[in-house]
């Protein structure tokens, strides 16, 4: 399993939400192109960080595209709900 996919499955089951929220943040700030504090990686549990890395890696290499779409999707419709409301 990829990292996108394991980001997205963990804000799906709602595990633990400060934690979750670093990746959260990574992905978007990759995704957007702005800033990202790297001290909030060294704040989370190991196994957050690990996930931090690989999504890091499979982002670079511009692998896994498709889980990194509904990823974002995902992650949209939690910030702007209106905007994913079909018409």
């Amino acid at each position: 399993m990829n990292a996108a996919k394991k980001i997205r499955l963990l804000i799906e089951r709602g595990e633990d939400g400060e934690q979750v929220q670093v990746l959260r943040d990574l992905v978007s700030s990759l995704e957007l192109g702005k800033s990202f504090n790297l001290k909030d990686l060294y704040d989370i549990d190991m196994r957050y960080f690990d996930v931090a890395m690989e999504l890091l890696k499979d982002w670079r290499f511009d692998q896994h595209i498709a889980s990194r779409s509904k990823l974002l999707e995902r992650l949209l419709s939690d910030t702007m709900p209106e905007a994913t409301k079909p018409d």
